[in-house]
C-alpha cells in the first residue's frame, strides 16, 4: 500500500506533467532531439583501439626485427615467460594428486580409465588415459587439452583422436578444463553455453580480485603433466601437449610454464593479434592478460617462442573464422627466424588444410605424422582409420557425471573467493595514496588536458533551449553533447552533467526533472561517455582495450574528468557543477570525482554496491564494462566514497553484482564506515543512501539533492 506523502509526491509530478504539457500544446522532448552528430560513429571505438593496436605492434615489429641471434631470441623467450609469469600469478605449491581410477574399459588394442585427480586440494579434475595395449616398455605420451566443447573429454572428435594415439602406441590422457565435460558448473547454466559461461564469469570475478582464471586452469594442466609423468607406462622425456581452438590456447600459453613439454601441436589457434582485430575478433577472459600489446607481446602466439628449439607443428586451417590465415603466416615467419636461429628450421612447421575452424580428420592425420616423428614409431603410420567411440555417460569418472557433486569437492569460484580473502586491504587507505591507486589501476594520467571543443547553433524544443556540443578529449574521440537551459529563467543554478549508459537521449524520459530543474536556474549538459550513446558500441566485450593496456572503465572516467574541467572553464569558476549518473556511469562518476575537486556533488541512481559484491555473488551480472585487473587488491567503492567527504553524496537504489537491489540494511552495512566518516567531519547529512524507491519517490529524491 503506497503511503501518503509517496501519493503527494505522485499526484503532484502528474499536475506538474499535465501542465507542462499544456502549456506547449503536447509537445515534448524525443530521443532524437539529443541526436548532436551529423553521421553515425559507431565505428569510432573501432578505429580508435584498432589504431592504438597497429601502433603498439609496429613497435612489436621492431623489436622482433631486432632479434638476430640465438642469445636475443632466448632473450626474448625469457622476457616473455617472466613476463606470462607475472601476469598469471603466481601458482601455489605442489600438494598431494590422490588420484584415483574410478572405472576402466577394455578395447582390442588399448584401455581406457577414468581418472579423478586433485590439481588442488579437493579440486576436482576429471580425465580419461588411454592405454597402449602390446607395447613393452615406457611410451611416449599426449596431453590432449579441449578448446570450446560443452561435452569435454567425451566429445567424439577428442574421442577419436584418443583413441588413434593410443592405437599408435601413445599415452592419451584428455582433461575437462574448468567448465566443460564432468567440470560444468550448473549455476551457471542460464547465462550462455559451456564452458564459456565459466570462463567468463570466473574470468570476470578473478581479474578484480587480482588472480586471473588462466592460472587455475594452466595448473590443472602443469598438474596433469605431473600425473602422467607418475604412471610407469609413461616415458617422462617423451611428452606431446595437443589441442584445437581453446585447446591450442592451452596448448601455446602453457609452454611458457611446462618444460617437460617436448611436442606442441596448437590447432587452430596460434595466429597474430592484430590480424584478429581488423577481422573485429574477440576472445576469452582465460586468453587475455593485461597490457600484453603495449609490453610488445602478442599473447595469442608469442608463448611458441618459450618452445624453441622444440619440436612445434602449427595445424592451421584455410577457412578459420577466428584465427586469419594472413595472421598464422606472420607468426610463423618469426618463429621460423628463431628456430633458424637456433639452427633448427626443421623442428618447426605450419600446415594448412583446405577446411574451417576446427580439427577434423586430415588435421589430425597431419599431427599423428608429426609426433611420430619426434616422439618415437612408425613414421608412415599416421593413418586415423575407423573404429567407434563411447557414449558419453561412459565416459564418466563420477556416477552422476559432474565433479562438483562429488563431496568436499570445490568449485573455481571457491580459488576466486580464497584469493579474494587473502589479498584485500585490511586497512582504510591514506587519499594520498588511494589517488595513486586509482590512476595506476585506471590506467590514468595525473591530469587532463582541456579539451578542444565545438559549439553548435541552439534551437528551441518544448519550451527549452538546446545547444550541441562536441568534445574530443584526444585525437580520434569525440564526446557528443547537449546544453539544456531555460530561454526564460537566468542560469544562476549550478551545472548538472547529466550520464547514463544508454546514452544522453534517456533525458527525453526524464522531463518532469528536467523543467523543474530548468525552473530553479540550473543548466544541464547531457554527454555520451565514449562508446555509449551515438558512439556506441565500446568494444567491451573484445577485451581490445584490456590488451592494449587501456580498459573502458579508465578511459570513461578520464572522459567525466575531461568534461568538468571543460565545463568548469567555459561556465565560470563560480559555477558549481554536479553529477546526476545512473548505472555502471554512476561508477564511473564516482571514481573520476575522487580525481576531479571540480565537482561539488553527486546523485548516483544504481550504482554498484561495490567491486567486491560482483566477485561474491554466484552469478554476477556485470561485464566487461566493470573488469579492472587487481582493482581489490588496492581499494573498492567504499573507499571512494570516504574520500569524497565532504562532498554532498546521494546514492538512488544502489544494485548487487547481479544487479539485483539492495535492501537498506546491507547498504547500511556496506557503508557504515563512509556515515561515520561524514559524521566525524560534521556532514551527516551530505551522506544518503536510498533504496527501493519507486516512481514519484525516485524523483523526489532526485530532485531534493541536486536542488
Amino acid at each position: 500500500m503506497i503511503d501518503r506523502t509517496r501519493q503527494i509526491i505522485i499526484i503532484t509530478l502528474a499536475m506538474i506533467a499535465g501542465l507542462c504539457n499544456c502549456a506547449l500544446g503536447g509537445k515534448s522532448l524525443r530521443a532524437t532531439d539529443f541526436t548532436v552528430l551529423d553521421r553515425p560513429a559507431n565505428t569510432m571505438m573501432s578505429d580508435y583501439l584498432t589504431a592504438m593496436i597497429d601502433e603498439q605492434f609496429a613497435k612489436r615489429a621492431m623489436l622482433l626485427s631486432g632479434l638476430k641471434t640465438t642469445e636475443d631470441w632466448d632473450r626474448h623467450a625469457a622476457f616473455i615467460r617472466d613476463s606470462m609469469a607475472a601476469w598469471t600469478g603466481s601458482f601455489p605449491e605442489r600438494t598431494p594428486l590422490r588420484a584415483r581410477v574410478t572405472g576402466r574399459i577394455s578395447r582390442d588394442k588399448y584401455t581406457l580409465e577414468k581418472i579423478l585427480f586433485e590439481s588442488r586440494p579437493n579440486f576436482l579434475v576429471s580425465a580419461n588415459i588411454y592405454l597402449p595395449k602390446n607395447h613393452s616398455g615406457p611410451c611416449p605420451a599426449v596431453l590432449n587439452v579441449i578448446g570450446h566443447s560443452p561435452a569435454g573429454k567425451a566429445a567424439e572428435k577428442v574421442q577419436r583422436r584418443a583413441i588413434a594415439q593410443a592405437r599408435k602406441g601413445f599415452v592419451a590422457l584428455v582433461v575437462d578444463c574448468i567448465g566443460q565435460g564432468e567440470r560444468q558448473v550448473e549455476d551457471y547454466a542460464r547465462v550462455s553455453k559451456p564452458p564459456g559461461n565459466a570462463h567468463q564469469i570466473v574470468g570476470t570475478q578473478a581479474f578484480l580480485a587480482g588472480t586471473h582464471i588462466f592460472n587455475f586452469m594452466a595448473w590443472d594442466v602443469i598438474r596433469a603433466v605431473d600425473y602422467l609423468v607418475s604412471r610407469p607406462e609413461v616415458d617422462p622425456k617423451r611428452i606431446a601437449c595437443t589441442g584445437c581452438s581453446g585447446g591450442g590456447m592451452m596448448t601455446t600459453y602453457v609452454l611458457a610454464f611446462e618444460p617437460r613439454i617436448t611436442v606442441a601441436v596448437p590447432a587452430c589457434n596460434p595466429c597474430t593479434w592484430s590480424h584478429r582485430v581488423h577481422a573485429n575478433l574477440g576472445t576469452d577472459h582465460e586468453q587475455v592478460f593485461f597490457g600484453a600489446f603495449a609490453a610488445g607481446i602478442d599473447p595469442r602466439g608469442d608463448p611458441l617462442f618459450c618452445h624453441v628449439p622444440g619440436p612445434l607443428l602449427i595445424n592451421a586451417t584455410t577457412d578459420d573464422n577466428l584465427n586469419p590465415p594472413s595472421g598464422v603466416w606472420e607468426l610463423s615467419t618469426w618463429l621460423y627466424k628463431a628456430y633458424s636461429a637456433h639452427e633448427a628450421p626443421h623442428k618447426f612447421q605450419t600446415t594448412m588444410v583446405k577446411a574451417p575452424h576446427g580439427y577434423n580428420k586430415e588435421q589430425r592425420e597431419v599431427a599423428y605424422s608429426w609426433m611420430l616423428k619426434w616422439l618415437g614409431g612408425d613414421v608412415f603410420d599416421f593413418w586415423e582409420g575407423e573404429f567407434p567411440v563411447e557414449k558419453e555417460e561412459d565416459t564418466w569418472c563420477t556416477d552422476k557425471g559432474n565433479v562438483y557433486r562429488e563431496p568436499h569437492c570445490r568449485k573455481p569460484h571457491d580459488l576466486v573467493l580464497e584469493y579474494l580473502e587473502a589479498h584485500r586491504p585490511r586497512h582504510g587507505k591514506a587519499r594520498s595514496d588511494l589517488y595513486a591507486s586509482i590512476k595506476e589501476v585506471l590506467c590514468l594520467k595525473d591530469s587532463v588536458q582541456i579539451p578542444t571543443a565545438e559549439v553548435g547553433t541552439s534551437w528551441s524544443k518544448a519550451g527549452m533551449k538546446l545547444t550541441p556540443v562536441v568534445i574530443e578529449p584526444e585525437k580520434g574521440i569525440v564526446l557528443p553533447a547537449v546544453w539544456i537551459e531555460s530561454p526564460q529563467k537566468q542560469a544562476a543554478g549550478p551545472i548538472i552533467v547529466y550520464l547514463n549508459d544508454k546514452g544522453k537521449s534517456t533525458l527525453a524520459n526524464e522531463e518532469i526533472i528536467l523543467r523543474i530543474l530548468l525552473d530553479k536556474g540550473c543548466r544541464l549538459f547531457a554527454v555520451d561517455l565514449r562508446g555509449t550513446g551515438e558512439t556506441a558500441p565500446g568494444m567491451e566485450g573484445k577485451f581490445w582495450d584490456f590488451l592494449a593496456g587501456k580498459p573502458i572503465f579508465g578511459q570513461r572516467v578520464a572522459d567525466v574528468r575531461t568534461v568538468v574541467q571543460w565545463l568548469s572553464r567555459s561556465g565560470g569558476d563560480d559555477k558549481k557543477v554536479y553529477v546526476w549518473a545512473r548505472g555502471i556511469s554512476a561508477t564511473y562518476a564516482a571514481v573520476a570525482a575522487a580525481l576531479e575537486r571540480n565537482i561539488a556533488g553527486m546523485v548516483l541512481e544504481e550504482p554498484l554496491l561495490t567491486f567486491e559484491d560482483i566477485v561474491t555473488t554466484k552469478v554476477p551480472a556485470y561485464r566487461h564494462e566493470i573488469i579492472l585487473p587487481g582493482v581489490l587488491e588496492r581499494f573498492d567503492l567504499p573507499h571512494i566514497y570516504q574520500a569524497l567527504c565532504p562532498m554532498s553524496v546521494t546514492l538512488i537504489n544502489p544494485v548487487a553484482g547481479d544487479k539485483s537491489p539492495v535492501s537498506r540494511d546491507q547498504a547500511d552495512e556496506v557503508y557504515q564506515q563512509v556515515s561515520d566518516t561524514y559524521k566525524s567531519l560534521g556532514k551527516p547529512d551530505n551522506w544518503s543512501v536510498q533504496t527501493n524507491l519507486e516512481d514519484g519517490a525516485r524523483s523526489q529524491a532526485v530532485l531534493s539533492a541536486l536542488q
